[in-house]
């Protein structure tokens, strides 16, 4: 029963459809309707939401159609999101290719051999990659999130997230006047307690 409210559910889109008028349709059953939705709700399948006098059900990716319909600020909020989310991934993309076409033609593949090998490579080739992704990458101001480097290096040289974090930490305190770095991003180096996930050459 439980696909069979899911799939009523999902078949009204982003109008959802009033609980009590889908507790209706299967009352007849004799599964507790009220569990089957309370377990639907819980693994993230289904919303919930009061809208005027009633309650209503929606799936998941037309609940958040009918928010970006119905709220102002959360539409602005989502594309704001979805804006971001699109311009990090491009900017991936073109990185990969720019690495993949440094080293193609012979340009710092130290990290390359290292990482075949599975060991650690060396600072002096780390900040040479480093370097050029920062060159080539950061925004208007010069930062740069450490995670869209990490995931160039990554996925190029097969560094390991560790391995990487390290070879962060290493280079900018061994270069300290180089870089600087600030608190914030989905992932980073701890400096004094606090996450830092932005970067940039000074």
């Amino acid at each position: 029963m439980s696909q069979e409210v899911l799939d009523r559910i999902l078949s009204t889109g982003f109008t959802g459809i009033k609980k009590s008028d889908l507790k209706k349709e299967f009352a007849s059953t004799d599964v507790n309707f009220d569990s089957v939705l309370e377990a639907l709700v819980s693994t993230g399948r289904v919303f919930v939401e009061k809208k005027g006098a009633s309650y209503y059900c929606w799936g998941t990716d037309a609940y958040i159609e009918y928010l970006r319909n119905s709220d102002t600020k959360f539409r602005v909020l989502f594309e704001g999101i979805s804006s971001v989310d699109k311009d990090l991934k491009s900017r991936i993309v073109a990185l990969e290719h720019l690495i993949s076409s440094t080293a193609n033609n012979g340009v710092s593949t130290e990290i390359g051999n290292s990482a075949t090998n599975n060991s650690k490579p060396d600072i002096d080739s780390f900040k040479r990659e480093f370097d050029n992704i920062l060159a080539k990458s950061t925004d208007s101001l010069g930062w740069l999130e450490l995670v869209v480097v990490r995931n160039i290096m990554s996925n190029k040289y097969k560094i390991s997230q560790n391995q990487f974090y390290d070879l962060v930490g290493e280079l900018t305190n061994t270069y300290r006047e180089e870089y600087e770095l600030s608190t914030g991003g989905s992932e980073g180096v701890m400096v004094r307690g606090l996450l830092h996930g932005y970067v940039r050459g000074i």
